[in-house]
């Protein structure tokens, strides 16, 4: 039989069956399969064929050809930057009618502030930032709204969703690359698989559907 496929099922060797039977069993990514066209046992993660069926899945293994470029990322963070700041912008409000902090009547004026000031406004922004992209990413969503509206989702190297820890750290990770200037972003440039330093630190990759 052409294309005859085999797996590892308890140590023992199953089948011979047809890609279209395989496909129909539930592989997991470590599915051990003999493809007809190897010697060698291998991951059903690592055969090119069954990508379009582990995306039926809801997972997107990271490759060269699906890793999201820095356009499509920076985009994607303008999107989600106006959601922020709004939001950044309603408790800073709230703050300043509780009596929190003074009013800023121009954004120029807030670099006259205190620095309890400028701090409380980090936070403003920061806090948010972290709860907001760690909701998303454990979502079904796997990304934040402006990674929805530009097709990209955040997954590890496994092309899953995130774990509640997984994503957390990563929004942490954001959150020290924001107060660095946004400097964490610029290693997407130099990283084989574009990954900023967030993307290191929780070691996730954002691919293009």
């Amino acid at each position: 039989m052409a294309y005859e496929y085999y797996i590892l099922e308890d140590g023992e060797r199953q089948g011979p069956y047809t890609f279209n039977e395989l496909t129909v069993m539930n592989l997991d990514i470590h599915t051990r399969i003999l493809s007809p066209l190897a010697d060698t046992w291998q991951d059903a993660c690592d055969l090119p064929e069954f990508y379009p069926y582990f995306e039926s899945q809801g997972i997107y293994l990271p490759t060269g050809d699906n890793i999201a470029s820095f356009g499509w990322r920076f985009l994607a963070w303008i999107i989600d930057y106006f959601l922020l700041i709004f939001l950044a912008s309603f408790i800073v409000n709230a703050l300043v009618l509780k009596g929190i902090i003074p009013a800023i009547p121009l954004p120029a004026d807030a670099l006259k502030a205190s620095p309890r000031v400028l701090f409380i406004i980090q936070l403003a922004f920061i806090i948010p930032l972290i709860i907001y992209n760690t909701v998303c990413e454990v979502s079904p969503m796997k990304g934040s709204i402006g990674k929805k509206i530009c097709r990209l989702v955040v997954v590890d190297i496994d092309g899953m969703g995130l774990t509640f820890a997984n994503a957390l750290l990563r929004s942490f990770g954001k959150a020290i690359s924001v107060f660095l200037l946004y400097t964490g972003f610029l290693t997407i440039f130099f990283t084989e698989h574009k990954q900023a330093l967030h993307d290191q630190l929780a070691r996730t990759y954002v691919v293009k559907l």
